[in-house]
């Protein structure tokens, strides 16, 4: 897995493989067919008992509506992250996300239930696509920019050289603002996307900001005016 994300970037893979399931989906699948792979896919708690690495994995290439749109979004917010963080470090960042993002939320229905505080119908919801991991690059996007500090100062990138990081993040900040309508809706009565989408962007602001101080951190281990071979004041000027 490791040496197949250095060969790939894996926006391009997530984008491509989610590309292919939203033509089958939407062009491919009669609306019993789609039915059955939404009810079957669903990050709901039915689901997520039987198999619970499938059905979140395969979730997040499902997109009921506009699927094309997330992939714009995808772009916007995966690219970045990949070139600031690396493509393992970017998997674990919107994994964490979605994994995390899912657990909670759904977890939080399931004491509902219990409680008697929901109905048990809400054990079968249709909770699919991609928007916990795309939320969550997002934010990682707006908050931490594009440019790693080490690998750029050494190789340099023709999209991100011509592309300042300060556009990277007010794209993903006018995405997130865009979204937050459906991203939130529902926060109020603790519906369960709503909460799946804040926790997923809060994971992401956090990993972000772990990889950054890691970044940091290897930097200030390589003396006072180099960080790995690249001069410092190049190094700082990239962030």
């Amino acid at each position: 897995m490791h040496s197949f994300l250095r060969r790939f970037p894996l926006p391009m893979v997530f984008i491509l493989a989610f590309c292919a399931v939203s033509a089958v989906y939407a062009y491919g699948l009669g609306p019993a067919q789609q039915r059955s792979v939404v009810a079957t896919t669903a990050t709901n708690l039915v689901n997520l008992r039987t198999d619970p690495v499938g059905t979140m994995v395969a979730s997040a290439f499902v997109a009921q509506a506009v699927p094309w749109m997330w992939v714009v979004l995808a772009v916007i917010g995966l690219f970045p992250v990949a070139h600031r963080f690396g493509n393992v470090r970017t998997l674990v960042l919107v994994g964490a996300a979605q994994v995390i993002g899912t657990l909670i939320s759904e977890g939080l229905l399931a004491w509902r239930i219990s409680a008697g505080a929901m109905p048990a119908s809400l054990r079968y919801i249709d909770d699919v696509g991609p928007s916990y991991v795309i939320a969550s690059a997002l934010v990682a996007t707006m908050l931490y920019g594009a440019e790693p500090l080490v690998r750029t100062a050494r190789h340099g990138h023709r999209l991100f050289d011509r592309v300042p990081s300060r556009w990277w993040r007010i794209g993903a900040g006018v995405a997130l603002a865009f979204l937050a309508p459906h991203l939130f809706s529902g926060l109020d009565r603790l519906g369960v996307a709503a909460v799946g989408h804040l926790v997923a962007m809060l994971v992401g602001a956090a990993l972000g900001l772990i990889f950054v101080r890691r970044e940091r951190s290897r930097t200030g281990q390589d003396g006072p005016g180099t960080a790995a071979g690249v001069p410092r004041r190049r190094v700082l000027s990239e962030v």
